[in-house]
């Protein structure tokens, strides 16, 4: 019996419930909107009808100066696929890394290709004490390549790889310790 109580108990709030609910204020808040929906659609109309009649008298709109330009302001306009100023920027990039420069003439900085920074950092690795990192000895003899095409030995003079016109090779890291 208990049970049969539980669910007329459960009915009577349900209906409790629904009786809450206020009809006249949904229907109002209902007309309400499609009125104001209403009133936007005919201030649309209105706003497209005087502008085909700007259009009739004055005829079309200048095309601006701006158009076609890749950058307008700070905003990008090049669409992606015709846009090649990264791959111009890679291959730029790509020949700085691969040639020997100046980076600082005054101060006598220059830079080496990649590859032979590497060679050298390979044939003469640094002694990095602060950071655990002890020299390794070198190997007795190490191939590398010249700007010519041969090879020579770990422990030639870098400056006879160097052809004419050409900058000379920075000065090796510091060992701890050292001043710069």
């Amino acid at each position: 019996m208990g049970g049969h109580s539980h669910t007329s108990d459960s009915s009577a709030s349900a209906q409790r419930q629904g009786q809450d609910i206020n009809i006249g204020k949904i229907v109002v808040i209902g007309v309400l909107s499609l009125v104001v929906f209403a009133v936007g659609i005919v201030w649309a109309y209105y706003l497209l009808v005087n502008r085909q009649e700007d259009v009739r008298q004055f005829g079309p709109a200048r095309v601006p100066t701006e158009i076609g330009k890749s950058e307008i302001g700070i905003v990008d306009q090049v669409l992606f696929s015709v846009d090649t100023r990264l791959d111009q920027y890679q291959a730029a990039a790509r020949k700085k890394l691969g040639s020997y420069g100046w980076v600082d003439r005054a101060r006598g900085i220059a830079r080496i290709p990649i590859e032979a920074a590497m060679q050298q950092v390979v044939a003469n690795p640094p002694d990095i004490v602060d950071l655990g990192v002890s020299p390794m000895a070198a190997p007795a003899s190490v191939p590398q390549a010249t700007p010519s095409g041969a090879l020579e030995r770990a422990g030639a003079n870098p400056a006879t790889r160097l052809g004419p016109g050409q900058p000379p090779l920075p000065m090796p890291l510091p060992h701890a310790g050292e001043a710069r």
